[in-house]
This record gives structure tokens, C-alpha cells and sequence, in this order.
């Protein structure tokens, strides 16, 4: 069930990341960005109202909790600076292709507290292979 999750997450960000570029053409990144995040903020209002959701103690927070917010609006201004340049497939080959390499490196290193999984030579000829195609797309 949760690779489904994945997949589906995975559509909704290629669809995001289309419709966050076409908006950015017309209104330019910058206020895209705050446009969406401004929609995010009054729909995870009304959700958390509706669902009476309690309000979580802030100051328990450790500071690093607060950097996906601000990794939030950097990857979406990015994305919304990029794509009507290099077009959506390349902005999102290129960023999965980070993705997989970070979370990559986060496994392998045990960072964030999380298990160590280490890369194996199979994931390491994988990324090679995402890496050129990654290249036939930016020489296209």
C-alpha cells in the first residue's frame, strides 16, 4: 500500500510541478511561490479545523524540524525559476535525480537517524544509468 502512496505521490508532483511552472510563465516565480504556499496555509487551516486537530507545541521542536518549510518554498521558487526554461521533464528528471542521490547518500550514511542501508554496486549502476539519461535529455 505505501508504494502505491509513493506512486501516487509521485504523479501529484509531476502534475504540481507542471501547473507550478505555467502559473510562474504567467505571474513570474516569485509570486507563484507565495500564491501557492498562501493556498497551502488556507487549505491545511480549514483540514485542521474540520478535523479539530490540537495544536502542537512549537517551542518542542527541535530548530532542524524547520528546515523542510524553508526547503519547501526554495524547491518550489527553483522549480518555478527552471521549468519555463528547461521545460517540465527535464526540471523533473533533473530533481528526482537529486532526490534519488540525496535519500542515496541519507541511507547509506545512516543521516537524519536513519537506518544505514549502504549503496550497493546494483543502486550505484542505476544511478549511472538515470545520470545519462538525464544527459540524452539536456542534449535533446
Amino acid at each position: 500500500m505505501y508504494k502505491n502512496l509513493a506512486l501516487f505521490n509521485g504523479i501529484l508532483l509531476a502534475v504540481m510541478i507542471f501547473l507550478n511552472g505555467m502559473m510562474a510563465g504567467i505571474t513570474g516565480p516569485y509570486f507563484s511561490t507565495l500564491f501557492f504556499h498562501v493556498l497551502g496555509l488556507i487549505i491545511i487551516i480549514i483540514i485542521s479545523v474540520v478535523r479539530s486537530n490540537k495544536l502542537f507545541r512549537i517551542k518542542r521542536a527541535p530548530l532542524l524540524y524547520y528546515l523542510p518549510g524553508i526547503l519547501g518554498v526554495v524547491t518550489i521558487l527553483l522549480n518555478n525559476i527552471a521549468i519555463p526554461r528547461i521545460g517540465v521533464t527535464l526540471a523533473a528528471g533533473a530533481g528526482l535525480f537529486g532526490q534519488l542521490i540525496m535519500s542515496g547518500l541519507v541511507q547509506h550514511f545512516g543521516l537524519f537517524g536513519m537506518p544505514v542501508n549502504r549503496l550497493v554496486k546494483e543502486k550505484i549502476v542505476v544511478f549511472v544509468l538515470l545520470f545519462l539519461g538525464i544527459i540524452v535529455m539536456i542534449t535533446m
